[in-house]
């Protein structure tokens, strides 16, 4: 107990403010268990998960599901996260990037593909060639607005030390012109605070992000059973998103990436065609090529 309200009021000390209580987290307990009540046919997919509290965890395995251990995640990984990007060199950045393919409607939320999402940022940070660089953040899901359906939108959501805005922008830019898709590169101010956003795994409304003045509506409780059934499915760290650290966000050391530089192939001269080529003879040329019924020049 003693040890819990210590890192409690460490993350507090870090500029967290909004860190959740053992309150609200016991609120979102009971709403995840009464909403899978409602909806599985398998009651034992729950055994455990009415155990679990703030200290103790009523299964064997921990579930994605049980927001008592998400809450206790959150405790060990946001200073750890901090120690990383605090000595991380280069400037820090909140990114949210999304595509139109990811998203989903709504009661297909299982076929959401995280590993598609991760490839997709693995590959825009390895064109960066930065061995430097870190990354660390969450694959999410939201519930999107009315006017496009209820269904659900997949971004994910990270921090970015050691690389320029304008690098971020060019490798996570897209031209292709995909409704769904957006892009947000923000300096971070209060590293703290944005590390407990980033890290934030509960389902929300859907935030535009360049429209903050409007505050999304709180999730349907259908759509909140979906989510959480989707959880049931899902294994720990499945969403958590790193890059240049392990999975104790410790730095990985990195040898820099040799690029090779690519000679264009040229196209082969056909030389026996020399001779039938427009300029191949002289202009006053006489032969039999060149004063026929079909002239070369």
């Amino acid at each position: 107990m003693a040890a819990r309200m210590k890192q409690v009021r460490r993350i507090t000390r870090l500029g967290v403010s909004d860190f959740e209580t053992v309150a609200a987290t016991e609120r979102l307990q009971n709403d995840m268990l009464r909403r899978l009540e409602q909806v599985l046919s398998d009651s034992g997919r729950l055994a455990g998960l009415a155990d679990c509290d703030k200290n103790h965890c009523g299964r064997p395995k921990c579930s994605e599901a049980c927001e008592f251990y998400t809450r206790r995640r959150r405790l060990k990984e946001i200073p750890a996260v901090h120690r990383l990007l605090l000595k991380s060199a280069g400037p820090l950045y909140e990114v949210r990037v999304g595509r139109g393919v990811w998203a989903q409607p709504a009661g297909n939320l299982d076929r959401v593909s995280i590993a598609a999402a991760k490839k997709l940022n693995r590959w825009a940070l390895d064109r960066l060639y930065m061995p430097n660089l870190v990354a660390v953040g969450a694959f999410k899901v939201s519930v999107a607005p009315q006017h496009e359906g209820r269904g659900w939108k997949c971004e994910i959501h990270q921090i970015i030390a050691g690389a320029k805005k304008k690098e971020l922008e060019k490798v996570f830019s897209t031209s292709r012109n995909v409704s769904g898709n957006f892009l947000r590169v923000k300096e971070v101010t209060n590293l703290g605070q944005t590390i407990s956003d980033v890290l934030k795994r509960n389902v929300q409304g859907w935030q535009h992000p360049y429209r903050t003045e409007t505050t999304p509506d709180r999730p349907k409780k259908v759509h909140r059973a979906e989510y959480y059934s989707w959880l049931l499915s899902l294994r720990p760290n499945d969403r958590m998103i790193r890059y240049g650290c392990d999975r104790y966000f410790n730095r990985l050391k990195k040898r820099p990436r040799v690029v090779h530089q690519k000679i264009r192939k040229g196209h082969p001269r056909p030389i026996w065609l020399e001779r039938y080529m427009f300029g191949s003879h002289p202009q006053n040329c006489r032969c039999i090529r060149c004063t026929g019924p079909y002239p070369l020049n």
